[in-house]
């Protein structure tokens, strides 16, 4: 089985939770997913399925959209609600001033991530370093805030201000982390109280299915999920193409993954790694 479920993340449980219940509903070994969501945030997360897996460093490129829930006047050491509170002080900002705070975020191409995050720094994940209590220098990384809309009015909830806020951001972009520098940027602190992903490239929730309603034939199979250019290759080629040899200009001149088609069928996939230099990236039929 080789292909990919849209699911429609619930709140609660990790990633790796719902990958293991995948797997199990669906019976398979391999399986991954295009960007990881924190037990308290839910939406949208493209997981790949058997040989599919190949596939997900192109996933990751994915931009995605959130609807994102912060709240004004608390910081904790997560950045978010499930954290533990190091900061409650008395905020009131307004609208105009939140888009004029946002405004300035989109201008700015780098972002520092959270200290809770899986980035690696020295061989070892920063939330390592946070358990640890070791002291470890964080590197801002290149990231974007493309576009924003605010969703609601503000809200007073618990003392404080909240609102929803729409991000259509780049990969690699951390909601908390934004959460963070609005909130300084409001001369204060802001923490993330909810989130949920409803865009993960060209896939929205629309597109995406409860947990408890994973089964094979929700599966959508590669060559849906990809449209691809086809190289036909001869009988020789094809004993050389299911050994995994390399192609060049002399089969394709393309710039994107393509499939590569003898007379029994669609038989791989192959991806550019310069150009006219192609790898094979997947076999179809052994």
């Amino acid at each position: 089985m080789d292909g990919f479920i849209i699911l429609d993340k619930p709140k609660g449980i990790t990633s790796q939770t719902a990958l293991n219940k995948i797997k199990t509903a669906l019976n398979v070994k391999k399986i991954g997913h295009n960007g990881t969501l924190d037990p308290n945030a839910t939406g949208v997360m493209v997981v790949a399925i058997g040989k599919a897996t190949k596939l997900i460093k192109y996933l990751d490129k994915h931009d995605k959209t959130y609807l994102a829930t912060i709240v004004f006047g608390l910081d904790s050491d997560t950045l978010d609600i499930c954290g533990k509170i190091t900061n409650d002080i008395k905020m009131e900002p307004s609208i105009d001033n939140i888009k004029k705070a946002l405004d300035e975020l989109k201008k700015e191409e780098k972002q520092i991530p959270p200290i809770t995050s899986a980035i690696k720094v020295d061989g070892m994940k920063l939330y390592e370093y946070q358990r640890k209590n070791i002291d470890v220098n964080i590197e801002a990384r290149d990231v974007k805030l493309y576009d924003y809309s605010i969703e609601s009015d503000l809200r007073f909830i618990d003392n404080h201000y909240e609102i929803d806020i729409l991000l259509h951001v780049s990969k690699g972009f951390y909601i908390r982390s934004l959460a963070r520098d609005l909130g300084k940027k409001l001369n204060g602190c802001a923490i993330l109280k909810d989130l949920r992903r409803t865009k993960s490239g060209e896939f929205s929730l629309k597109d995406s299915i409860k947990i408890e309603d994973v089964n094979e034939n929700k599966v959508i199979s590669i060559f849906d999920m990809y449209k691809l250019p086809i190289v036909e290759v001869s009988d020789y080629l094809e004993k050389l193409v299911l050994n995994g040899v390399m192609l060049d200009e002399r089969q394709a001149k393309l710039d994107s993954l393509f499939y590569v088609k003898s007379k029994s069928g669609i038989i791989a996939m192959y991806e550019p790694i310069e150009r006219y230099k192609y790898r094979l990236l997947i076999i179809f039929r052994e």
